[in-house]
């Protein structure tokens, strides 16, 4: 049975330099299960206006150990879209500002964007993981 719908968001990120306000540390990232949602930053929407922010966590990314400066590939799943309704209206190549507090230490620009549920099916969550880890597959999961 499907739970809470929601959007899936594929997305390439940068992080924000040291030098430039972002992180000083890395980000420990990785796409296995146990990371699963474990970094929880907030999004800048394009209908909002800085520093407005809403939550969305991540549930896969392509690297391991991510430094201030590098790019990767995300997938990021929003809880309850419902109640921001901003979420409805992402589209792709929009691009959102990550933060952690008032800080922008990423961005990332949205490649494609799928509905889902809360809990992510097993099927779902499997595509999406594939899509991050393997560098050679389109913009869009099958």
């Amino acid at each position: 049975m499907a739970g809470e719908s929601t959007y899936a968001f594929g997305m390439l990120v940068r992080l924000t330099p040291t030098s430039q306000g972002g992180r000083a540390t890395p980000l420990l990232g990785g796409a296995g299960p146990e990371v699963r949602f474990t970094y929880r930053p907030n999004w800048g929407l394009p209908q909002m206006t800085p520093p407005d922010q809403t939550g969305a966590p991540v549930l896969a990314f392509s690297a391991q150990h991510i430094l201030p400066g590098d790019q990767v590939r995300v997938v990021i799943v929003p809880p309850y879209p419902q109640m921001v309704a901003e979420w409805g209206q992402v589209a792709i190549g929009d691009a959102l500002p990550m933060y952690e507090g008032s800080r922008v230490c990423g961005h990332g620009r949205v490649l494609w964007r799928r509905d889902t549920h809360l809990p992510v099916p097993e099927p779902d969550e499997q595509r999406f993981r594939t899509w991050v880890l393997d560098p050679s597959t389109p913009a869009e999961p099958d």
